[in-house]
């Protein structure tokens, strides 16, 4: 009678140690995939608001570029000969104020300019004649 409890203890412990092995492999794998999900976070995170940046520093380029070429025209509209106003007529509309406009021709008929970011790249550029 002794063996039997003997016996019975042994195999609960196979099945325990089983068990244990198991649950530490499902462990395993639950935190290797925990960490390929914390560093597809991270990267998304490190990538996400350069991109953000780009298309918010776009999108005021182009505003900017917009409200200026409304302001040129609007401005050849109104005068008597037909003309694009002079540096000294002219004020930046308020959606240029923290913009980089660069003049590329510019003339009494003609106008070419881009709207640059600080290391210089273009992000619009309009023209009227």
């Amino acid at each position: 009678m002794l063996g039997l409890p003997l016996l019975l203890c042994a195999c609960q412990d196979q099945g325990a140690r089983a068990q244990t092995a198991a649950l530490q492999a499902r462990v395993d794998r639950l935190e290797e995939a925990l960490r390929t999900l914390q560093e597809a976070q991270a990267n998304q995170a490190s990538t996400l608001p350069a991109n953000l940046r780009q298309v918010t520093a776009q999108a005021a380029a182009q505003n900017c570029a917009n409200s200026l070429t409304r302001e040129l025209e609007s401005f050849r509209e109104n005068s008597l000969d037909r003309r694009y106003p002079t540096a000294a007529q002219l004020v930046l509309p308020p959606a240029c104020a923290d913009q980089r406009v660069n003049w590329l021709s510019r003339s009494p008929q003609t106008y070419t300019f881009t709207v640059t970011d600080a290391q210089g790249r273009e992000l619009a550029r309009q023209s009227g004649s």
